[in-house]
Parts: structure tokens; sequence; C-alpha cells
């Protein structure tokens, strides 16, 4: 795994320096308070090159990148991809790709006469 360097200041950064901003800001983290659910602890794993289905425990909003003072990017989607090659998906994940095959939507079959309700988000 090649490791970005960052200029700040005077100083190189290797990835992630931990000083722990983006917990501030991360949804998962605020609503868990564990420090292997915050991004912080996300990119400790990442580092150590292991696979851990932490990376399932993002909402990808990405306020944990602009929050960032060296705008890391944990790269979640890439770590989920490499996750699910492993076969280390989540029933949750493995339902909602079924129902998205079968029905054209992640929620499942539509009795006739309903509809779908509209999410918002962010």
């Amino acid at each position: 795994m090649t490791k970005r360097i960052y200029l700040i200041g005077v100083r190189y950064m290797v990835d992630c320096s931990k000083c722990g901003l983006c917990r501030a800001v991360c949804p998962v983290y605020l609503a868990v308070l564990k420090e292997s659910s915050s991004p912080r602890g996300k990119a400790i794993f990442k580092e150590n090159g292991k696979l851990s289905d932490l990376f399932y425990m993002c909402t990808l909003c990405g306020m944990c990148k602009k929050n960032c003072p060296i705008e890391v990017d944990l790269e979640i989607r890439k770590q989920r991809t490499q996750l699910i090659e492993a076969g280390k998906e989540t029933e949750a994940n493995k339902a909602m790709i079924e129902n998205i095959r079968k029905y054209g939507n992640p929620f499942g079959k539509i009795e006739k006469g309903k509809k779908l309700k509209t999410l918002f988000c962010c």
C-alpha cells in the first residue's frame, strides 16, 4: 500500500495525522461514541491494511474529509468493494442487492396501491 505525503506548513504528514477533528462532525461517531466507528478509527484500520466491517458504519456524508485539515480521503466505497470481494458482506447488504435485482428498489416488494416513501438526505 502506497502512503500519500502532504506538505503542511514546513512539515510532512503521512495520511491521517490522528488529530481527531473528524470526530466532531461524524454522525456515526456522534451516535455510537466508539473510537473504532470514527473516521480516525477507520484510518487506523486502513493504514494497517486490515479489512473490517467497520467500513460499513459510514453514511458517506463526506463531512470527515471536509473537516480534515489535510483532506484525507478514507476511500470508504473502495474499502466496501474490497470487503464484498473478500466475501465479508453484511446480511443487510445481501438483502438490499437482492431486492434491487428482483424489484428494482432496495426496499423490496411494493404492495399494489402503495407508493415508496420519499426519502430525503443531507
